[in-house]
């Protein structure tokens, strides 16, 4: 599938620009959303809403929170999580399906794993609504081999979408710099690169000082491991790129 982005597009979510400076998302669910906002508009730049951790899975229902996301005027990345990369809600790709479907009149940018069995099938539904595309890949257990990384970054570029995102998990500081190295390598290619674990923790806000369009910051709990709070990334990534705190 060709995305309809031309190259010469700029690349954003919503009103978000991505590339200029670092950017800050702030996973939220269905739990007390219009308190989190509140928050989460002062320290964070993109809210993703993270439909499979929401406490009722009705589509009326996910319909209805991102809505409020949209009149919050926060630019809106839907994500539904498959189980086998840290979702956490095991559904069939028909419910998935549906409730990205359901998120899609009120969303900016969907985020699907690079090796969903939807992944066409969400990627057509984005591309029909304009919306902006992650392909994703997690890996909870390592950071594989340099080779798989960029086979699933190929696939990502092949596929149309506008942005490939990996997160996985570094076991030492050699897996950290070697997605380091693969970031700062595929210069051409816009990405999201994301080191998880106590060894990654620092990726979170130097990544994004060397081309990873958007960091992720936990507000009240953290979803993901060395995941830091979004006023703490928005404080260091301010320390070391001024440019953030003029927008």
């Amino acid at each position: 599938m060709e995305s309809e982005r031309t190259s010469s597009a700029p690349l954003a979510i919503g009103s978000i620009s991505l590339g200029s400076v670092p950017r800050i998302a702030v996973p939220i669910t269905d739990e007390c959303v219009e308190e989190r906002l509140a928050t989460a508009r002062r320290w964070a730049d993109i809210a993703e809403l993270r439909v499979d951790m929401c406490g009722e899975l009705a589509e009326d229902h996910i319909a209805a929170v991102s809505r409020t996301v949209r009149d919050a005027a926060m630019p809106l990345l839907v994500t539904v999580r498959c189980s086998r990369q840290g979702g956490a809600a095991a559904l069939s790709n028909e419910r998935r399906i549906a409730l990205y479907r359901a998120a899609a009149p009120f969303a900016d940018a969907v985020d699907v794993e690079i090796q969903s069995p939807i992944f066409d099938a969400v990627l057509d539904l984005a591309t029909d609504r304009n919306l902006t595309t992650i392909a994703s890949h997690h890996d909870f257990r390592l950071t594989p081999p340099d080779a798989e990384l960029v086979e699933l970054l190929e696939r990502a570029r092949s596929s149309g979408a506008d942005i490939a995102k990996v997160a996985v998990t570094a076991n030492s500081a050699d897996d950290r710099n070697r997605l380091l190295d693969l970031l700062r390598s595929r210069a051409e290619q816009p990405m999201i690169a994301i080191a998880m674990g106590d060894h990654g923790a620092a990726s979170r806000v130097f990544f994004p000082l060397c081309g990873s369009l958007v960091t992720y910051g936990f507000l009240g709990e953290s979803v993901a491991p060395g995941q830091l709070s979004i006023q703490e990334l928005r404080r260091e990534l301010e320390r070391y790129c001024p440019r953030m705190s003029g927008g």
